[in-house]
């Protein structure tokens, strides 16, 4: 499946925090998530609203990680209203 470029250059931005060391590993099973939202939506490409929806549900399983993730999320201007429900997914 194939990004737009602004759902590729989202999900770099998305990585950054990550540490250097581990961002191949993470954005594989990033990546997974995002597949499995674009192909749940119908998407033929996939979309920034994807990569949010796979990011999120991907990094959201321990409550240290959904805290960061929220910080930075609206640090970088995002209305997470929408998102709520999936930072209660639980491990």
């Amino acid at each position: 499946m194939e990004y737009t470029k602004t759902s590729k250059e989202l999900l770099d931005e998305l990585l950054s925090p990550i540490p250097f060391m581990v961002r191949p590993m993470a954005k594989k099973m990033i990546e997974k998530q995002i597949f499995a939202e674009a192909q749940k939506a119908n998407h033929s490409t996939v979309e920034d609203e994807d990569v949010l929806r796979g990011y999120i549900i991907a990094g959201a399983k321990k409550e240290a990680d959904r805290d960061r993730m929220k910080k930075f999320l609206t640090d970088k201007g995002y209305d997470l209203a929408q998102y709520e429900e999936l930072f209660s997914v639980e491990a």
